[in-house]
């Protein structure tokens, strides 16, 4: 598994900028798994807790695993019932065999050993125990100025986030029962929250270290563009997120 999040450069802003998933995500994944038990739910690679407390509303325990050692202090739960804890997502060897319903994988999975993942994920999934993977593509916006920088910060993206972008299309699960969603999701969102998102981004580092002016002159062009010269503040942006989900059942 990757350690691109090893360290606090990504942490901060993880846990403050990520939005929560859209609810849609999540209805489905526990319609998808009707019929079965909910008592044990694993968040593999849960960053700062975000999907986790979003599960757990359904489930009598809910995991939530990062290899990050920053992510798993950053996450924070009110609930009793969610556990965080510092772990590789190919190793869910602290899980007997067949002991889980749900093993849910937001935004992380390409930077997994995937086919360790699997073998894993199949053996600690209870007989109709359901993986879920989920994630997006970086959004789109109501402003020009966002669609040009993203084609140009993409060029820095890890080879491995191709698969995000292709929704894992050429991926092969270790379950036959598949069912696929993709769904856009709208957010609107100050230009100040969109800035402080930047930086919880993979290869944000990489692209501001080559160029070191980009995330200035970003921040100069939204504001003009969103200034609104009736109220002399900012409008909210608007972000299209591509969300897709895949379920498979055991």
């Amino acid at each position: 598994m990757a350690d691109i999040f090893r360290g606090g450069i990504c942490t901060t802003a993880y846990a403050k900028f990520r939005l929560n998933h859209p609810d849609w995500i999540f209805d489905s994944i526990f319609d998808y798994c009707k019929g079965g038990s909910f008592q044990l739910a694993v968040d593999v690679g849960c960053g700062s807790g975000q999907s986790s407390n979003q599960i757990c509303c359904h489930f009598q325990s809910v995991v939530g695993m990062d290899i990050s050692e920053d992510q798993i202090k950053a996450a924070k739960s009110k609930h009793e019932n969610i556990t965080f804890r510092v772990g590789k997502a190919e190793d869910l060897s602290f899980l007997e065999d067949e002991t889980v319903d749900l093993v849910t994988v937001g935004a992380s999975l390409h930077w997994f050993d995937i086919p360790k993942f699997f073998m894993e994920t199949k053996r600690v999934l209870k007989p109709g125990g359901v993986l879920a993977v989920y994630s997006y593509v970086l959004p789109n916006a109501d402003c020009p100025f966002v669609k040009t920088f993203f084609d140009e910060f993409i060029t820095y993206l890890d080879s491995r986030t191709k698969q995000v972008w292709e929704h894992f299309k050429n991926l092969e699960f270790p379950f036959n029962d598949l069912k696929r969603l993709e769904y856009v999701h709208t957010v609107e969102t100050s230009v100040d929250n969109f800035l402080g998102f930047l930086p919880s981004l993979s290869a944000w580092q990489t692209f501001v270290a080559q160029n070191p002016d980009a995330g200035t002159k970003l921040e100069r062009k939204l504001k003009e563009f969103y200034f609104d010269d009736r109220s002399g503040e900012l409008r909210n942006m608007k972000l299209f997120y591509d969300y897709f989900l895949i379920l498979a059942r055991k």
